[in-house]
């Protein structure tokens, strides 16, 4: 029997949110009824993952994550002339960049089944109205071009339905899973703080996240010497790379927390690394889901987290974590003291939050659930387009 062909398409080769999201349903997929590629730009640890598991890898020369006229109308002819080289049955997108070039490449192609995954918007509430404006128009018309948007959580798909993006018909909520198992891990949690530059008295407040404007890392900043001013054995810790470091840098230096703050860079060791926190934190200003969340949660870490976005869908505001307004320091600082401060709440939303995570939030899950969104297209797509493009 032919095996169904299916190309993914992501911006950047990076291991974000998003990135891990398309590696393990490109991974998870059976591989003895998918045939999975990737096309995304060259050059990073997204593709090595893709390959070491014997999975397909097509670079397009011409993505950029910032609009860019000329790379986007030559990285839109790449994806054309691979799409119709392959000759794929589906092709699924994330990003709005890789989304919106994507969909347009496929149904240039005339590939019979397009997906598209939401994991955010290229919009939010802090941006320039006119730039707003735009995204919005241009989601909207993307969302014309395929037959299924995919959100990573409920907010996501309210948001978007709000602005007129796409039809609700054609949604769908797949929580973006974690591999849960690769958490609950046994580990000297000393031994991996003192590897970090961290003695085994003080505190590990711990962000994963790229350094980038919309993860909050100056609101961090902002609110350490509140923090360490109630909590002095504290240390915080970045794991995370991106273009914000140099800058992020020489702000610790000019406040004087260079003894305080640590930045790990990129690490392939996160369910190490997160089990030495006693708290972990995600203060983004806008957020699909969360899904650092959810892998300090399945290790009993209590977090704090903003009120934005998917977040709402997984931390459950003084039950399993606290939430707060984003870009508020002095509301984050008081949430991080009330949680390090006293010890039984800690480990009683830890507890909650590792009773939280279920069954929804795996990836065996989501590309389970993402299967099922492939076969119910398969089944209802026109059947001579499908035999014309898949089975000539």
């Amino acid at each position: 029997m032919k095996r169904i062909k299916v190309l993914h398409v992501h911006t950047l080769p990076v291991i974000s949110g998003s990135g891990i999201n398309t590696f393990l349903t490109m991974k998870g997929l059976d591989r003895n009824k998918y045939e999975v590629d990737l096309a995304c730009a060259p050059g990073g640890t997204l593709i090595d993952r893709v390959k070491e598991e014997g999975l397909g890898f097509f670079p397009i020369n011409h993505f950029r994550q910032k609009i860019s006229p000329l790379h986007d109308l030559l990285a839109l002819f790449e994806l054309t002339r691979l799409m119709r080289q392959k000759r794929y049955d589906i092709v699924h997108t994330h990003n709005s960049k890789a989304g919106f070039i994507g969909r347009l490449a496929a149904k240039i192609a005339g590939i019979p089944i397009i997906v598209h995954t939401i994991h955010g918007f290229a919009f939010h509430e802090y941006e320039r109205p006119p730039r707003r404006v735009l995204f919005i128009l241009l989601e909207r018309l993307a969302a014309r071009l395929c037959d299924k948007l995919i959100t990573i959580s409920e907010p996501l798909k309210e948001w978007g339905l709000r602005l007129k993006i796409g039809r609700p018909e054609k949604y769908v909520t797949i929580y973006s899973g974690i591999e849960a198992e690769k958490f609950k891990i046994n580990i000297n949690i000393n031994e991996k703080k003192g590897e970090l530059g961290i003695s085994s008295e003080e505190k590990v407040i711990g962000v994963v996240a790229k350094l980038w404007e919309g993860k909050g890392h100056k609101t961090i900043l902002e609110a350490a010497p509140q923090v360490i001013k109630e909590i002095p054995n504290v240390k915080f810790l970045f794991v995370g790379e991106g273009y914000l470091r140099n800058r992020l840098e020489k702000q610790v230096r000019k406040m004087g927390l260079s003894n305080k703050v640590i930045f790990t860079g990129f690490r392939t060791d996160i369910p190490e690394i997160t089990a030495t926190f006693d708290l972990a934190l995600l203060v983004s200003l806008f957020e699909g889901m969360g899904r650092v969340l959810l892998e300090a949660m399945v290790l009993g870490k209590p977090v704090v987290a903003t009120k934005v976005g998917g977040i709402v869908d997984v931390v459950r505001d003084g039950e399993t974590g606290i939430l707060v307004p984003p870009g508020d320091a002095d509301a984050l600082a008081k949430a991080i003291v009330t949680i390090l401060k006293d010890e039984k709440l800690a480990r009683r939303m830890g507890e909650a939050g590792k009773k939280r995570i279920d069954e929804r939030f795996t990836a065996r899950t989501m590309v389970k659930k993402i299967s099922e969104v492939y076969e119910e297209l398969i089944e209802s797509t026109d059947e001579h387009r499908w035999k014309q493009i898949s089975h000539s």
